[in-house]
């Protein structure tokens, strides 16, 4: 009995530490409902899916990394993708106008709403200091969140989610989530797929048979089926928006932010395996180590990247890293191969840089 209650209790909290969640937050601190698990030497925190705080950055898992001068062209590019059909006098006031606007203290402007530097500085001062920290070099990121809020509550009203604008945060929250519901509610986890997961995680599963933690694997692919969903529906929301953005506001930021090391190694023409997690992190700690012999041991012949995530919010953003730790190998060419999330051994991080190109 003891045998088995210990067995279960190794399952949950390696599903629980595999399942951290590390994503944005939008509301202020005392507005926020956290949903806190204890797991033995760590307490987790892991945000709910279908709140306003749990929207990522709207990029797609496989984007580039966006230097300087590709994000500055990104900007552009989205600005010319995201304007409504209009005939050709139409298109040409309205441009002229909405440019006009989406300068000074019009940061952005989201179907003809404005987001304000001091709407901007508002919800950002009242950020928990962990959020805080997470944007601190990447206000630019913190406005992308600010938008896909906006199209929400646009959405929202749309679906009559919400009747109309409300300054009560605990109104908004609650279409918005209403919303999302409607996004999710078809989310399905076949057993075939439980299956095959159980397969490739075995290893971390203390010899415990599939039944025995079928329900944690379960609930484990459906949080992340819903935020993919989540986040294709806001791509959707997205190009069919019409968004200008205070590029000027932008290039600042940018030109502020500190040297990525990522973008450093990626122009260098080698394979890269980076890994983002943390000090508090079981199999972070665990990761640890093997990252120090492959830095040692493939030196000229990978980028071996190993970075604490709360100093390197904006990168975790860049990629939409949810869980720690996450590793993301890189081809030659700097372009995303592919990525895992929970503990890697060094064989199979060896056996993904062979395939990205690395001469072992």
């Amino acid at each position: 009995m003891k045998n088995n209650f210990s067995k279960i209790l190794i399952i949950v909290i390696l599903i629980i530490v595999v399942a951290v969640v590390i994503i944005l937050k939008n509301q202020p601190e005392e507005t926020e409902k956290e949903t806190k698990l204890s797991s033995g030497e760590e307490t987790v925190e892991v945000l709910p899916q279908t709140r306003t705080d749990s929207i990522l950055s709207g990029k797609k898992k496989d984007s580039k990394p966006v230097t300087e001068t590709k994000e500055q062209t990104r900007t552009s590019k989205d600005e010319t993708q995201t304007k409504k059909q209009e005939s050709p006098a139409e298109t040409e006031n309205t441009a002229q106008s909405q440019t006009n606007q989406a300068q000074g203290n019009v940061l952005a402007l989201v179907n003809g709403e404005e987001i304000t530097k001091s709407y901007f500085e508002e919800n950002y001062n009242n950020l928990s200091s962990q959020h805080k920290d997470m944007f601190k070099n990447n206000k630019y990121g913190y406005l992308d969140q600010l938008i896909i809020k906006e199209l929400l509550v646009q959405k929202a009203i749309e679906k009559e989610y919400l009747k109309q604008k409300s300054s009560d945060q605990t109104t908004v929250d609650s279409g918005i989530q209403k919303l999302l519901e409607e996004v999710t509610q078809n989310i399905e986890i076949p057993e075939q797929e439980m299956r095959k997961f159980y397969e490739e995680n075995k290893s971390q599963m203390q010899g415990a048979p599939f039944n025995e933690v079928k329900n944690n694997i379960h609930n484990y692919l459906a949080q992340q089926k819903q935020g993919e969903f989540i986040q294709a529906y806001i791509e959707e929301l997205k190009d069919s928006a019409d968004i200008i953005l205070n590029e000027k506001w932008i290039e600042e930021q940018i030109a502020a932010r500190p040297e990525n090391p990522l973008t450093k190694v990626l122009n260098n023409g080698l394979p890269t395996v980076l890994d983002l997690g943390s000090d508090s992190c079981v199999p972070c700690k665990m990761m640890k180590p093997i990252f120090a012999e492959l830095e040692e041991e493939l030196e000229g012949k990978a980028n071996i990247l190993l970075l604490e995530i709360a100093d390197y919010r904006g990168i975790a953003n860049e990629y939409n890293v949810r869980v720690i730790p996450t590793q993301i190998f890189f081809d030659q060419n700097g372009e995303q191969y592919w990525r895992h999330e929970g503990f890697l051994s060094k064989e199979d991080i060896l056996k993904k840089l062979k395939e990205t190109g690395a001469e072992l």
